[in-house]
């Protein structure tokens, strides 16, 4: 059963996050006529959502007129072939050294004499020099366009927010304005996500291992498991909690059977945590076998710039993990977002340099 709620059109599965008190529930496929959309929160289901030809990315409210105009398979399809063209390994491997330089640097300069904010000392302003370097712009630049960005990061947090997502369009439009090279899914969609989803993803990541700190003490002790931990933190704690798509035809996915229109809210928080696909999994282990996480989907509709985010991870995670060997919460964590993800606002930590005995 649902929790109650003062919006009963906005989901509220409060256990659908990465700082609640139990698991998600996982259930079948049902039509959840509040929502007026298809919930799915089984892995399963989550899983032949992303891999059905029939199910397309959509917005949250299906009342919207934006949401019902017909969806571009072919002009979809170009611009992911032209965004991974433009994340070829060899130019993943540019980006990852000029990163490196400022990994170390940043991370040499830290100071352990107090507690230290992972947020705003190292996930975001690491983020932004990426950022920066992969639309191809001076950091001052990217400063300021942070700040426009922010609307468009709020927006897809809390995406049945209809005041945010108005100032959403209004940023995206400015910042279109300011980007004009490359790829355009690494414009101001590129952009965004730097510069936002990935301090965000990695504060989540940091969380679940300062919660878990015998894994932040194997992976200090074990770098090379580094990849294999991304992964796992992916499933674990990753950022979003629900993504929307709508059918493009009649279809039947397992035992729901779904009309031309049908809206779907994929749970993908919950699917992560579903205990018929991992084993326990609320805990984190970083040696986990049972891969298959969804936080970055799957099939033709996963996410473009995957090798990119998981690039990102694993160039500021490992060696932020193998300076320090041991981290602690230093104070409670206050998380901002909503239904789309939530993520700290600041993470404060207690670092040494040597394993608290």
């Amino acid at each position: 059963m649902q929790a109650q709620r003062e919006d009963i059109s906005v989901p509220a599965w409060g256990n659908d996050r990465l700082d609640a008190p139990s698991s998600p529930e996982i259930e079948d496929a049902c039509f959840d006529h509040s929502l007026d959309a298809w919930v799915f929160s089984r892995h399963a289901d989550v899983l032949a959502a992303f891999r059905s030809p029939s199910l397309v990315p959509a917005g949250p409210n299906s009342k919207h007129t934006s949401d019902l105009e017909p969806y571009n398979e072919s002009k979809r399809v170009a611009m992911r072939a032209e965004t991974l063209e433009a994340l070829s390994p060899a130019q993943l491997r540019i980006w990852r050294e000029q990163l490196d330089s400022e990994v170390f640097t940043l991370l040499e300069a830290l100071s352990i004499a107090q507690p230290v904010d992972l947020m705003r000392d190292v996930a975001r302003p690491l983020c932004l020099s990426l950022a920066a370097m992969v639309i191809d712009i001076p950091m001052q630049q990217a400063e300021t366009l942070r700040t426009t960005a922010q609307p468009v990061s709020a927006s897809a947090a809390d995406p049945y927010n209809s005041t945010l997502r108005t100032r959403a369009k209004a940023a995206n439009v400015e910042l279109r304005h300011c980007l004009h090279s490359g790829p355009e899914t690494l414009r101001d969609g590129g952009f965004v996500a730097l510069a936002h989803t990935m301090p965000a993803l990695l504060g989540n990541a940091w969380y679940a291992l300062l919660q878990h700190p015998q894994q932040w003490r194997l992976l200090h002790d074990q770098p090379e498991l580094t990849g294999q931990a991304i992964e796992e933190l992916l499933r674990h704690a990753g950022l979003s909690r629900i993504l929307f798509r709508r059918a493009t035809e009649d279809v039947t996915l397992n035992n729901a059977h779904i009309r031309k229109g049908d809206r779907i809210v994929l749970r993908i928080f919950a699917a992560n945590h579903d205990p018929g696909r991992f084993t326990h999994p609320g805990e984190v282990d970083i040696t986990r076998r049972d891969a298959g996480q969804l936080t970055l989907g799957t099939g033709k509709h996963s996410c473009a710039g995957a090798s990119l985010l998981r690039m990102a991870a694993i160039a500021i995670t490992q060696p932020l993990v193998q300076r320090f060997a041991s981290a602690t919460l230093a104070q409670p964590v206050d998380w901002q977002g909503s239904a789309g993800f939530r993520s700290p606002t600041s993470l404060w930590a207690n670092l040494s340099f040597r394993e608290a005995k």
